[in-house]
């Protein structure tokens, strides 16, 4: 990389942080205050505002330690980003999608293509999802499928705070020593996380607690 271009990059993630931050200070909203990194060149659309990072980069979301890596990128300061080739980190996990993009107002990402999470034991794939990084909540559209532990179903809800999953419609759950099928109307299945020994482990209950339900009232509305 060229003088010039170190310089402009240093310029470029100075600038971003500044807009950025300043959003954030005045939001206290996730995905408001973020440093953004590029890997390699990048250019600004005066006219629409939008800055693109063909080589992809680095944005990290000071406030909450959110960390997202991709191969492209693209972003309107204070108001959205898009990615491709994306790896996210954060509370809720590692999350990988071919396609990403974030609504900084509302805290809202989106992730289509087919996607991946893992996280405290949990191990799944889904079409798609939404995460709410405000009430922090994982809305996965399915098909949706377990690995660890073992599972599908036609939707699945993650409470990013509790770790605690309700399996939704069709589902089906196995656990090596039990195996529950959804009626065949659908119906809800909650996977209560907890730890035993340090290990984390999923009992299912198809009795929903209130509180998760209260969780996830927005989604099921």
């Amino acid at each position: 990389m060229t003088r010039a271009r170190r310089l402009g990059a240093v310029r470029l993630v100075l600038t971003l942080t500044a807009l950025l931050g300043a959003v954030g200070s005045a939001a206290s909203a996730p995905f408001a205050a973020l440093t953004v990194t590029p890997a390699g060149s990048q250019s600004y659309d005066i006219g629409t505002g939008v800055t693109t990072l063909p080589q992809g980069g680095t944005i990290v979301d000071q406030d909450t330690g959110v960390t997202l890596t991709a191969t492209t990128l693209s972003y309107l300061a204070g108001s959205s980003i898009d990615a491709t080739g994306a790896t996210v980190r954060g509370d809720f996990g590692t999350l990988t999608a071919p396609s990403l993009h974030i609504d900084v107002p509302t805290g809202t990402l989106t992730a289509s293509g087919g996607v991946e999470l893992a996280r405290d034991g949990l191990s799944l794939t889904a079409s798609e999802l939404k995460y709410d990084a405000v009430r922090q909540v994982v809305d996965f559209s399915g098909p949706v499928a377990g690995t660890a532990p073992t599972f599908h179903a036609d939707r699945l809800l993650l409470d990013v705070r509790s770790g605690d999953v309700l399996l939704i419609g069709q589902y089906s759950f196995s656990d090596g020593l039990l195996t529950l099928t959804a009626p065949p109307a659908g119906g809800r299945l909650e996977l209560r996380f907890h730890q035993v020994d340090g290990k984390p482990v999923y009992d299912a209950a198809t009795e929903v607690a209130p509180e998760l339900l209260a969780r996830f009232a927005n989604e099921l509305n």
